[in-house]
């Protein structure tokens, strides 16, 4: 786990190509805004996502466990974060131990995948079957959410 991702960068970026901003939820409920624009790549470490510049920067640095849900929104950066609207999707249990379910949404593709990108699962519901999956930490993509959630 210690090998940087950059699978889960292409992943995360094609989920919304009109998209002007990544806004990551943190756990206590506050907000990152990060200008897509800046953003030259992803680096998920084992404890770290990094956003870094195409200099080669680091814009932002945010512990992976308090990281609650990644999304994309077409609001710049000069809209505060009071503005932007996070859809209401909920994933519980959080963690589980076989079935996700997601409300908030209607029933449309989920992904599920492990931490270095790879895609596991594909469902067309409100819930998932993560009972064969290894105790660990999974990404689903909701739409154009990407939600964290604990396997047990």
């Amino acid at each position: 786990m210690k090998n940087t991702v950059i699978l889960i960068c292409a992943v995360l970026c094609s989920l919304q190509c009109m998209a002007t901003s990544l806004v990551l939820l943190q756990t206590d409920g506050s907000q990152q805004l990060q200008d897509i624009a800046k953003i030259g790549k992803w680096v998920f470490t084992e404890e770290n996502l990094q956003l870094i510049d195409k200099d080669g920067n680091v814009l932002a640095i945010e512990a992976i466990a308090e990281v609650k849900k990644i999304t994309f929104s077409i609001y710049t950066s000069e809209t505060t974060t009071e503005n932007v609207a996070i859809n209401s999707i909920v994933v519980y249990p959080n963690p589980t131990q076989d079935i996700l379910h997601i409300t908030g949404v209607t029933p449309q593709t989920l992904r599920v995948f492990d931490l270095q990108g790879r895609l596991l699962i594909i469902d067309n519901s409100t819930q998932v079957n993560v009972s064969h999956l290894n105790t660990g930490t999974y990404l689903l993509q909701v739409g154009t959410q990407v939600i964290r959630f604990i396997k047990q």
